[in-house]
């Protein structure tokens, strides 16, 4: 996991109600947060860990950096309310609060929408039990909508099984269209989003390969630099430096 900050002076701590439902496992040792969310799938230890994760998700007053940690285990358990935040955050993302809480090690950027898209597909196999397939499904499109304005990195792989690729198409092909365009215009963007084009052009050449193959040549044409070219070449077959 990406580095958590509460402030700009040091390396975050939880508090200790945090450090209880995320930071300790269920034999009461000291944990990593990625694992416990994991663990407390088996023998369905989320139940335990839920109310404490809702509260401080609810809590408008809890750090905010809590709260993103909060977000990630409920969507990965495929809660409504994880889902149901999702989609708060991708209707404005500038104005969510955790922005900014925790950055990628190779851009240094805001990472934590990739987080979000970590836990929505993880969820996939717990939204069965849970009766909450059709609300993951509206927060992946929804986290697909921003694919062109707010860093995913490699991240967004985890929006582009199969079944989200087949829910949202329209996603798929709009945020291509417009990040093209966005790469056209020469802005400087501090993050990979040539990148993060490459991904949604493999994925919708299952669904529309012309449509795929027209995306690839403008992006290529855009220069969306090496890891994109890189991507589309392993799609195509062509090499990247063509053109």
């Amino acid at each position: 996991m990406d580095d958590l900050v509460a402030d700009t002076t040091g390396r975050w701590q939880p508090n200790p109600q945090l450090r209880a439902l995320l930071h300790t496992d269920f034999s009461g040792n000291q944990a990593d947060p990625d694992d416990v969310i994991a663990d407390a799938l088996d023998d369905g230890g989320y139940l335990e860990r839920t109310p404490g994760l809702t509260a401080i998700l609810q809590d408008h007053t809890a750090d905010p950096a809590a709260r993103l940690l909060a977000c990630r285990a409920l969507t990965s358990w495929a809660d409504p309310l994880g889902y149901a935040t999702v989609l708060q955050a991708a209707a404005a993302p500038d104005d969510v609060v955790w922005r900014g809480q925790s950055a990628d090690r190779f851009f240094g950027q805001d990472d934590t929408f990739g987080q979000l898209g970590d836990a929505v597909g993880a969820s996939r196999d717990m939204v069965d039990e849970r009766g909450t397939a059709e609300p993951r499904l509206a927060a992946a499109r929804a986290l697909l909508s921003l694919a062109d304005r707010v860093q995913f990195d490699r991240h967004i792989t985890s929006l582009l099984s199969a079944d989200i690729v087949e829910a949202a198409r329209d996603e798929i092909s709009a945020t291509l269209e417009r990040g093209i365009t966005r790469l056209t215009t020469g802005e400087r963007i501090p993050y990979d989003l040539g990148l993060q084009l490459a991904l949604l052009t493999r994925a919708m050449r299952t669904y529309a390969e012309p449509g795929a193959n027209d995306a690839t040549a403008r992006l290529t044409a855009a220069r969306p630099g090496g890891r994109a070219l890189r991507e589309l070449a392993d799609t195509t077959g062509d090499s990247p430096w063509n053109g």
